[in-house]
């Protein structure tokens, strides 16, 4: 039983779609946006979110954190490789207007990065019980970016879209359920796990090991 869990939890991420758009080019410092919120486009309040349409970038102010702290989870998860120079969103948003739009390779220059990441969350549904035991287990749908900045062209583009589940509903599921300590994760310990995921099979991450 041991081997079988081992080698289910060497397999490669089967709750990640990761799909390459375009031609990645070369970079080295990326910035990671606040990101976007589907269900919270017409809230206003204080914290920023952002979405690409076309050549622009759009920014709106949100009623929930959840998209800006997702964004922080992701860029400190791509730092901790050591690869990339992070441009973490707080700072990102310095040079973001408060609200409309502006072009994608005016923030990339600005930021002086190579590639912008955007996010959305789709889903974001809290668990009903405790961390033993749950009526409905958190549920997560994440789409992530990757855009060049100097074309406003989309190159990368993955996503995370589960619910969590018991060891005895998905044996092969043992590895992100194992990576959340063996327990019920809140909605956010979910999320987490689902960008530690990502960020494996992030370009020039995929098969490097954290610093």
């Amino acid at each position: 039983m041991l081997a079988l869990l081992f080698l289910v939890a060497a397999c490669a991420t089967k709750n990640v779609r990761v799909k390459i758009i375009e031609e990645i080019p070369n970079f080295g410092r990326i910035a990671v946006l606040p990101f976007n919120l589907t269900n919270c486009q017409t809230c206003v309040e204080s914290f920023p979110t952002c979405r690409p349409v076309g050549g622009q970038i759009v920014c709106d102010q949100v009623k929930s954190g959840v998209g800006f702290d997702l964004a922080l989870s992701l860029a400190r998860e791509i730092a901790i490789y050591g690869k990339y120079e992070v441009v973490e969103p707080q700072a990102a948003s310095r040079v973001l207007p408060m609200l409309g739009q502006v072009p994608m390779t005016e923030i990339g220059r600005r930021l002086g990065v190579d590639v912008l990441v955007f996010g959305v969350v789709n889903r974001f549904q809290e668990r009903v019980g405790g961390p033993m035991s749950v009526k409905s287990p958190a549920s997560v749908y994440l789409e992530i970016s990757m855009i060049d900045a100097r074309s406003g062209r989309t190159v990368w583009y993955a996503v995370f879209d589960q619910t969590q589940k018991s060891l005895s509903d998905d044996i092969t599921n043992v590895r992100n359920f194992m990576r959340g300590g063996g327990k019920w994760l809140t909605a956010r310990e979910f999320a987490d796990v689902g960008i530690a995921e990502i960020v494996e099979q992030f370009p020039g991450l995929k098969g490097a090991g954290a610093l």
